[in-house]
């Protein structure tokens, strides 16, 4: 299994040639595997209604902080970054918005839309990101979601 989930990590990661020196160790679940992931427990002011999953909402927390979030909505199961430009591309930058909407476990669950942009003359136009690019944020995520389900002593 995990010879499996090595080769299609690989195979997804090879698909991605939009962010050159991007740093994919921030999306891997592995990467710092050795400290165990814990899933934070929401403070009793900020429950997550029960259509969001806590282990994908925490997952995309984690995998998408690095990007800098922009807007964070529990209620709607929302998570969007702020635009990002990855280092030594100015000419290229990404914005990625995750949404929950199921309160299972399940892939499912999780809908990952990324916006790309690249820079002409003076503004910026939309164009198309690679396309796995959108496949390969959203696993990075559910991967994560299953680490912290599996490292929770408080499941339900």
């Amino acid at each position: 299994m995990k010879k499996f989930l090595i080769l299609m990590m690989t195979a997804v990661l090879s698909g991605c040639s939009s962010w050159y020196d991007f740093s994919w160790d921030r999306l891997n679940p592995w990467s710092g595997q050795e400290e165990e992931t814990t899933v934070e427990q929401p403070n009793s002011e900020k429950q997550l209604p029960q259509n969001v999953n806590k282990y994908l909402w925490q997952a995309s927390l984690d995998k998408l902080a690095h990007l800098g979030i922009e807007t964070e909505s529990s209620d709607e199961g929302r998570i969007i970054t702020a635009w990002k430009i990855p280092n030594g591309m100015t000419s290229e930058r990404f914005k990625i918005v995750a949404e929950i909407n199921s309160g299972e476990l399940r892939a499912d669950a999780l809908d990952v839309k990324v916006y790309k942009e690249a820079k002409r003359g003076s503004g910026w136009v939309k164009v198309a990101p690679s396309q796995n690019f959108e496949s390969n944020v959203a696993q990075a995520i559910i991967k994560q979601a299953k680490i912290l389900y599996m490292n929770d002593k408080n499941k339900d």
